[in-house]
């Protein structure tokens, strides 16, 4: 079979499989030219529009047939709320902490990259997607997610700041922001929970699975 045929084939009816492929290829490149000091800088100019349309193919493949409104209502909502609360923050430095913006994550709207309430989204949605079927799942789901998403954070932060995507006016990550993202991910959650959605596929965790070890290694190897 040609390849072009084989991989339409494979997308119509392995699309996680296929997705999970490209991605963990796709961050096993981002990682290897972040490691390389020649290629940061072009990796860098990549990053807004890899996430965005990494995000984009993880959300399509998850979302269900089956109340396909209110799944794109939730997205939607918890991308506007986590938007604002990042102008919020940026503005006034009462959610986070004072920080600013670099220019790694693309233009500026009130002061923040318009990707991060999208990845704010997948975040979320990724550790939904592992607690949510745990046993009560819908009463610790939400817990669980928050202290996840709060651990991505903190795995995050020092590469984040080492590769310019922000900084912090005081030079240190404030405790505040840890229990800014802890809050912020248990509402989101909580209201996924009680809204009752469930979502076809697992690809926003695939997603920020490899975002988690493109994190990883990169804190040890470069910002320990």
């Amino acid at each position: 079979m040609p390849l072009p045929a084989a991989i339409l084939k494979a997308a119509r009816e392995r699309p996680e499989l296929l997705y999970t492929i490209v991605v963990a290829g796709m961050y096993l490149v981002g990682i290897v030219s972040h490691l390389w000091p020649p290629t940061r800088p072009v990796m860098a100019g990549l990053t807004p529009g890899f996430l965005l349309a990494t995000g984009v193919a993880a959300l399509l493949l998850a979302i269900p047939v089956e109340r396909r409104a209110t799944h794109l209502v939730w997205v939607g909502l918890a991308y506007l709320v986590t938007f604002a609360l990042e102008a919020l923050g940026v503005a006034t430095g009462m959610i986070f902490g004072a920080y600013r913006y670099g220019t790694v994550l693309g233009a500026h709207l009130l002061g923040v990259p318009p990707v991060i309430g999208f990845n704010w989204v997948m975040v979320v949605l990724a550790f939904i997607g592992l607690f949510s079927r745990l046993p009560h799942g819908r009463f610790w789901g939400p817990v669980l997610t928050a202290a996840a998403a709060t651990g991505f954070d903190w795995i995050m932060e020092p590469v984040a700041i080492g590769l310019g995507y922000w900084s912090w006016d005081q030079g240190t990550i404030p405790l505040q922001n840890y229990a800014a993202w802890f809050a912020i991910a248990l509402v989101a959650s909580a209201s996924h929970s009680l809204l009752g959605l469930r979502w076809r596929r697992a690809t926003p965790a695939i997603l920020v699975g490899a975002q988690l070890v493109f994190f990883g290694v990169l804190r040890v190897a470069l910002f320990r």
